[in-house]
Order: C-alpha cells, then sequence, then structure tokens
C-alpha cells in the first residue's frame, strides 16, 4: 500500500484527489490550514479513507508518505521541498511554477539529485499523447523548418499559465530560448488567487536556439482562449485548445520547391486533429509516473521556463533590452517574485 500526501487543496490540488482515488492499493493523506477547504473533500465520496491535517508537518511526521504532491502557490513550493527532503520524502510532485525565484529553483533541481529524489513538474503538454505525436509531426518537418511561432492568450498571469506555453513551445520544437526581449502591461487586475500575488501579464519576442522567433502574449488586457500557431517554410500548425484540436496545412508537394516570394501560393488542409488535454488524466499519469519510479521529463525544463517569464521582467526592468538567457545577472536570479 503506497501513500499519496496533497498538501493544498484548492482547484489544483483537488483535481489530485479526483485523480488518485480510483488508484488501488493506493492511500490518501491531505494537508490545507483552510477548514472550508478540507470540508470539501467530503463532497467527493471517496472510496477509500482519507487522512486529513490542517498543518503538513504532521501528515510528514505521522505518514510514510511515498508520494508527495505539493498543489499550494508559488511562494510555498521552496519551503514545502524543503520540508519534504527533511522528512525523507523520496518522491515529490510540484505544481508549477516550480519556484519563485531562479535560485530556488535550481536548488530544488540540485538537491533533488543529490538526494536521490524524483522531482517533477507538472508540464503535463509534455506527456500528453497528441503533443508527442505533434512534436514527431514537426521533426519530420510536415511544415517543412519551422521559422516562427505566435501565441497569444489573455488574463495575464506570466507566471503561473505563461511557463505551460513556454514549455509547450521549448517541448514541441526541441529548443530552448536563448534572448528575449520583454514588455509588462499590469493593468491592476486583482490576481484571483489573493491580492498578496503579483504575476502580471505582458508580452515578448524570443528567440530560439536554433534561430526560430516567437512573438508571445500574454496580456492583461485580453479575454481570449490560448491559440498558438507554428509557421514553417511551406505551411502552419494551428493549435486550439479550447477546441481540443489542432490543424495541419502545407504547400502541395510539388510547390514546396517554390520560392517563399510565391506567398500566394495556397495551403491545403492537410490534417486535422484531436487534442486530449484532460487534466485530471495527465495528473494521474504522472502519478503513475512516478510509482514505476520515472519522471516523464527533466525539471531542467520547469527551470528554464520560469527564467524565460523572470528574464521578461528583466527585460521591462531595464528599458526592453535584449536579453541573453541563462540569466548571468546574479541579483536578478536571487530575486523572489510573487507568482501564483
Amino acid at each position: 500500500m503506497k501513500t499519496i500526501g496533497i498538501i493544498g487543496l484548492g482547484p489544483m490540488g483537488q483535481r489530485y484527489v479526483n485523480a488518485v482515488q480510483s488508484m488501488e492499493e493506493i492511500r490518501i493523506a491531505v494537508a490545507d490550514v483552510r477548514s472550508d477547504a478540507v470540508k470539501k473533500i467530503e463532497d467527493f465520496h471517496l472510496k477509500q479513507e482519507v487522512s486529513i491535517y490542517s498543518n503538513h508537518l504532521d501528515m510528514l511526521q505521522n505518514e510514510r508518505v511515498d508520494i508527495l504532491i505539493i498543489a499550494t502557490n508559488g511562494p510555498s513550493h521552496y519551503p514545502l521541498f524543503l520540508d519534504a527532503m527533511k522528512y525523507g520524502v523520496k518522491k515529490v510532485i510540484c505544481e508549477k511554477p516550480i519556484a519563485i525565484s531562479i535560485s530556488q529553483a535550481k536548488d530544488m533541481v540540485n538537491k533533488s539529485k543529490a538526494e536521490g529524489m524524483l522531482l517533477a513538474v507538472n508540464h503535463g503538454r509534455r506527456w500528453s499523447k497528441d503533443y508527442v505525436a505533434l512534436r514527431d509531426k514537426l521533426r519530420n518537418e510536415v511544415i517543412g523548418p519551422v521559422e516562427s511561432v505566435m501565441f497569444s492568450m489573455g488574463g495575464g498571469q506570466l507566471g503561473c499559465n505563461g511557463t505551460h506555453f513556454i514549455d509547450l513551445v521549448s517541448f514541441l520544437l526541441d529548443q530552448k530560448v536563448v534572448q528575449v526581449c520583454g514588455f509588462l502591461n499590469d493593468e491592476n487586475i486583482p490576481n484571483p488567487r489573493g491580492a498578496q500575488f503579483k504575476d502580471p501579464g505582458g508580452y515578448a519576442i524570443f528567440h530560439l536556439s536554433s534561430g526560430t522567433r516567437m512573438f508571445f502574449e500574454m496580456t492583461d488586457d485580453l479575454g481570449i482562449p490560448p491559440l498558438l500557431i507554428i509557421n514553417g517554410k511551406y505551411g502552419r500548425i494551428i493549435i486550439n485548445e479550447l477546441k481540443r484540436s489542432y490543424t495541419i496545412e502545407a504547400r502541395e508537394k510539388q510547390d514546396q520547391e517554390l520560392s517563399v516570394t510565391r506567398y500566394g501560393t495556397p495551403l491545403k488542409l492537410m490534417e486535422e486533429c484531436n487534442l486530449e488535454l484532460d487534466i485530471i488524466t495527465l495528473s494521474r499519469d504522472l502519478v503513475m509516473s512516478l510509482l514505476r519510479d520515472e519522471i516523464p521529463a527533466n525539471p531542467l525544463h520547469a527551470v528554464e521556463a520560469l527564467e524565460v517569464v523572470i528574464g521578461i521582467h528583466f527585460s521591462h526592468e531595464t528599458g526592453n533590452k535584449m536579453i541573453e538567457l541563462p540569466l548571468t545577472d546574479k541579483e536578478y536570479s536571487n530575486k523572489m517574485f510573487s507568482f501564483t
């Protein structure tokens, strides 16, 4: 019998409870300081008994936790990770962003490696079977060499939400962001998770490691769902997560060698594919991976996504300069943010 401990019973913590409650040979322990959040667990009608704690330290002291899930807001991730290490937990899942500073995030990765801990960050798109299949198509140059990417989404919160899509592009293209020019456009919209958090939106130009350019927009003045467009030499892929689908358009085979100046050459719809993205299923897949002593993605990818967001802030605060990544400014690497 394995024990899965969950700290934080907000929306994501509740999804984890749903994700693991149907697993066999599993015990669940949960911890949250908010009594109203704990009471919600009673509405789940779980098949097995759940151990409930109002303090995560009590849970770590009284339970032999095999997998600890940190489903709280960003500022608590690092101290909760340190508590997990103190009590000998060997498998940890952390929600994104991994931490609220680059130095914290790197320390988590380094300490977990030194102590033999499996550390995973729930950037679930990396193990979505449909996104894995799309990455394979891009590797086979279904639209030719990728030259540019355009992403737009409303709602702001670069640290909370932006890290997901920055990581997705890095995954799909097998490229890292190496330069960023960023602009913040905080509209002073109250953060839905509380006034103590500051996670503005903004937009940026990225240069990726193999020369691809990207325009990234996640601003506070838009109320639109995410849309990702990947442009290749002779085609494009349009990803619409709200519609759970993506389309591939490309020139006909006989037209692919025509000059790019022939921009009027029509594109043919090559594929229209489903995109299954159930958060509970992806979270369950992550837990199952750790139960098999595997992690589906290196946590360094989460550090890199966080560093891009912090790079946007650094660029904005230095007159929108183009910033090289990884950051070498020690003061900014240690700076702590209040991302959710």
